[in-house]
């Protein structure tokens, strides 16, 4: 996939609970938006730099859906506000959990959009 379909990936704003687990470490974040290709979300500063490391990231977008462990590649991060801010893409991620963030994502758009509207 290119940088250029990633880009293109409808996005959704967000603001729940992921578990983060890099090398013997596991923390809670926040996520703050995702999409079918990846997510970025805030952790911590810890000091422990992740950038080009793997990441392991459990969440669930909705009340209705299964948990979904995603293996992610941190791709880029920064520092706002004190936390550090992680952009990460995932990998292998099995089709019934891009299904489950496609509709997720969707759904959060179209709701977003009503509300803006409103």
């Amino acid at each position: 996939m290119s940088d250029e379909e990633r880009r293109t990936a409808p996005r959704a704003a967000v603001s729940f609970t992921v578990t983060e687990e890099f090398l013997t470490k596991e923390q809670t974040v926040k996520a703050i938006d995702i999409s079918v290709y990846g997510m970025h979300y805030l952790r911590p500063n810890d000091s422990s730099r992740r950038t080009n490391q793997e990441v392991l990231l459990t969440f669930t977008v909705d009340d209705e859906s299964e948990p979904i462990k995603a293996l992610s590649w941190v791709v880029k991060e920064s520092e706002v506000d004190g936390q550090i801010a992680s952009h990460v893409t995932f990998m292998f991620l099995p089709e019934k959990d891009e299904h489950t963030i496609q509709q997720f994502v969707a759904r959060t758009l179209h709701t977003q959009d009503t509300l803006a509207k409103t």
